[in-house]
């Protein structure tokens, strides 16, 4: 029993983590030179005694969006 709460908080707690990114990212989308935080998450069974359906979730990739945002035009000299 111990094992399936394991199991099932880990994939909440990873959910959790991937829903504090999104909201970041949206809070900051129009802030100048902020870049994303990229989450990316899969899961991975677990090999050996007990049931084989049991599977944990990992992160597969944690990063950030390097892509150029669009230029601003501003009126303002150098």
């Amino acid at each position: 029993m111990d094992r399936l709460i394991y199991t099932a908080m880990t994939g909440a707690s990873h959910v959790l983590q991937q829903q504090a990114a999104v909201s970041e990212n949206l809070a900051n989308a129009s802030t100048p030179g902020f870049r994303a935080t990229l989450n990316t998450f899969r899961a991975v069974p677990l090999v050996g005694e007990g049931l084989p359906t049991r599977t944990f979730v990992v992160d597969s990739t944690v990063g950030a969006d390097f892509a150029p945002g669009p230029l601003q035009q501003t009126e303002r000299q150098l």
